[in-house]
C-alpha cells in the first residue's frame, strides 16, 4: 500500500528534469513509468516546456494511475491535503519533499522563460501554504543525488531564489499559462541565464544551447 503524507509533512522541494530529449507531453511522461510498473511518475508535480502545470496521480491521490489533472490553476495546487509518497531517491526524501519534475534535458539545453515563470509561481505558492523556507529547503536533485539534475542549464538557484523572494514580496504573479496559450509573459531578465560554478568559485555563462562537454569547457 502507498503511503500517505500531508502537506504539513513536506519539508524540503526537490527541482528535477526530466531528461527527455524530445518535447513530450506529461502524459507520456506519466505514462512511460506505467509501463515500468511504477505508480505513475514520480514525481508530485510536472512542468511542461511551455509552462503547462500537471499534478500527478500521487499528488491528486488518484485510484487511477493515468490520472493526471493536466493545466491546473496555481492556486489550487494545495486544495489536496494528502498524497501518496513521492518516489524518489533517496528514500529519505520519499515523505517529506515536493517533487517537481521538469520536461527536457537541461544538460543539453536552456530551460525558456514560460517554465521559469510557471516554476516562480510554484515556488510562492508553496510558501503560501506551507511553512519552510527555501533558503534551506529548495533542492536540486544533484544535491541529494550522483546525478545532473536538473542540469548544468537550469536556473542559477540563488537567482531564483531571489527572485522568488522579491516576487512574493510585490505580491505579483508575472505568468499564469492558460489552455490557449496566452498570458502575460514577462522578458527574461538577464540574470536567469545558467551558471556553472568553477573549482575557483567562479561563474562562467554557458552559451545557449551549448552542447560543449564540461571537460571541454
Amino acid at each position: 500500500m502507498l503511503k500517505i503524507r500531508r502537506n504539513a509533512d513536506i519539508k524540503y522541494v526537490v527541482i528535477q528534469h526530466t531528461g527527455h530529449i524530445v518535447n513530450v507531453s506529461s502524459e507520456i511522461v506519466n505514462n512511460e513509468y506505467l509501463q515500468r510498473g511504477d505508480y505513475g511518475a514520480p514525481y508530485d508535480i510536472i512542468i511542461s516546456k511551455n509552462g503547462e502545470i500537471s499534478l500527478t496521480p500521487r499528488w491528486i491521490r488518484s485510484p487511477y494511475k493515468n490520472k493526471i489533472e493536466i493545466n491546473s490553476n496555481i492556486s489550487k495546487i494545495f486544495k489536496y491535503k494528502n498524497h501518496f509518497y513521492s518516489d524518489i531517491t533517496p528514500s529519505q526524501y520519499q515523505v517529506n519533499c515536493l517533487n517537481i519534475g521538469v520536461i527536457g534535458n537541461y544538460d543539453v539545453e536552456r530551460p525558456n522563460i514560460s517554465i521559469f515563470n510557471s516554476l516562480t509561481n510554484i515556488l510562492i505558492e508553496t510558501l503560501n501554504n506551507i511553512n519552510i523556507d527555501l533558503y534551506t529547503s529548495l533542492l536540486y536533485y544533484s544535491e541529494i543525488y550522483n546525478i545532473s539534475s536538473p542540469g548544468v542549464f537550469f536556473y542559477d538557484k540563488s537567482y531564483l531564489l531571489s527572485f522568488v523572494k522579491k516576487t512574493k514580496e510585490k505580491r505579483f504573479i508575472p505568468y499564469v499559462p492558460i489552455p490557449d496559450g496566452g498570458g502575460v509573459i514577462v522578458e527574461e531578465p538577464e540574470d536567469t541565464k545558467s551558471y556553472r560554478l568553477l573549482e575557483n568559485g567562479d561563474k562562467r555563462l554557458l552559451e545557449n544551447g551549448s552542447k560543449r562537454l564540461l571537460e571541454e569547457m
